[in-house]
């Protein structure tokens, strides 16, 4: 009787020390979750994913990509659905910080647009100075253009575009997608068709877009400058930090490492 009272008294000690070490460890390594709305451009390159990891291990934090494009961002910005967002549309943010649904915004690194096609009609565009001129010939010949018609960064810098070139995109040509920068860019080599992305995109993607190539860049054309912003809600205050972050020197080498890794050049470039 008095081993059994024992066993039973150990048991149940054995059984307190299992249930208050791991509230014990669980309580020390909790992790606080953020969710961050992002344009999918960025996120498709897979440059979040690789920046991030170091700054979430060491706060203690993780964050959770809510990948769409700026327009539909902002929108789960507002409903309170994320605690921050990543946008390379600077007007959204200056909306949002109208609205004081943020204090402030950061510009940490950029890209180029690229005017990206069929491989086969690379040719025919040798001659060209401009974007402009390179959507005209594009509008003039009929050819196939994804558009991703999605109110995204990338969609409303198009627009843009087709508006310096003095015509509307109302072809027989041109395709909606509706998609995000990854999706349609697959559409586009599906169809063998012109598209405007941002380069970072194209590139991660490349070996799987055998149809298509750079038809025209150009880093000179203010019109194809494409920079991100990272803004946080009042509320979660603690994502300065990140907002911090993204100014160190630490996140500048990731970046120097993400474009050897990917690219061998500099295709994401520091916002000073």
């Amino acid at each position: 009787m008095k081993t059994q009272r024992y066993l039973k008294s150990l048991i149940a000690f054995l059984f307190l020390i299992c249930v208050f070490g791991v509230s014990f460890f669980s309580g020390t390594a909790a992790v606080k979750t953020y969710k961050i709305a992002t344009t999918t451009s960025i996120y498709d390159s897979g440059f979040l994913d690789f920046v991030t990891p170091a700054f979430e291990k060491k706060n203690k934090v993780k964050f959770n990509f809510i990948s769409v494009g700026s327009g539909q961002a902002v929108k789960i910005f507002k409903n309170g659905d994320a605690d921050g967002i990543i946008i390379h549309e600077k007007s959204f943010l200056d909306e949002l910080k109208k609205e004081k649904l943020i204090n402030s915004y950061t510009a940490f690194v950029s890209n180029y647009f690229v005017l990206v096609g069929p491989k086969d009609k690379k040719d025919l565009f040798k001659k060209v100075k401009s974007i402009q001129e390179a959507f005209v010939l594009i509008r003039k010949n009929n050819f196939k253009f994804v558009s991703r018609a999605d109110n995204s960064a990338t969609y409303i810098r198009e627009l843009e575009i087709w508006k310096l070139s003095k015509l509307k995109p109302n072809f027989d040509g041109y395709i909606k997608s509706g998609q995000g920068m990854g999706m349609s860019l697959n559409l586009a080599n599906e169809k063998k068709a012109f598209i405007l992305t941002d380069e970072a995109t194209f590139y991660k993607m490349k070996n799987k877009l055998d149809a298509l190539d750079v038809i025209y860049q150009n880093p000179n054309d203010k019109v194809l400058e494409n920079i991100y912003y990272f803004a946080y809600s009042p509320k979660k205050m603690q994502l300065s930090k990140f907002a911090s972050y993204l100014k160190s020197k630490e996140f500048k080498n990731l970046v120097n490492s993400f474009n050897q890794k990917f690219f061998k050049k500099e295709v994401y470039r520091i916002v000073k």
